[in-house]
């Protein structure tokens, strides 16, 4: 085993598993990529309606990715500060979709990652409850290992 993918959303949760990835990769010695999806799909529908011609569109549109891509760089920096105390290396990586349980199976896959950590729930707008729907979809989708943080 050489790489390994820790996908993060800034929860609490999250941080967990951030924590763990850094307690168990210290005898490991694993190649880490962190990754953030963001969800593409945040403008409202309400702010869609109040812009009736394409450029005002235009400017939301780049405002929200602005917004988004600050969001990211947020949550992976929050992620590697955990990493800060270890010889580890890592790799920063923001990606945009609606789906991100699709995204990190994806990402994994396409990269050749040989294990995924995430945690067990995250920001979703209603905590489930006992998994979360991205870590659920990712743990029966992944042709990729999971670990699951609790």
């Amino acid at each position: 085993m050489d790489k390994l993918l820790l996908a993060v959303d800034g929860s609490e949760s999250s941080k967990k598993a951030v924590e763990k990835t850094v307690e168990f990769n210290k005898s490991l010695d694993l190649e880490v990529t962190i990754i953030t999806v963001l969800d593409t799909s945040t403008i409202e529908l309400s702010e869609l309606q109040a812009y009736r011609n394409e450029d005002s569109l235009e400017k939301l549109i780049k405002k929200n990715e602005k917004e988004l891509e600050l969001k990211g760089q947020k949550i992976l920096n929050e992620a590697a500060s955990l990493f800060n105390d270890s010889n580890i290396k890592i790799k920063n990586v923001i990606e945009y979709d609606n789906d991100p349980a699709e995204k990190i199976c994806n990402y994994a896959e396409e990269n050749n990652f040989d294990l995924i950590v995430l945690a067990d729930k995250g920001l979703g707008a209603v905590k489930r409850f006992f998994l979360g729907s991205i870590s659920d979809k990712v743990v029966r989708h992944a042709n990729t290992s999971v670990l699951v943080v609790k």
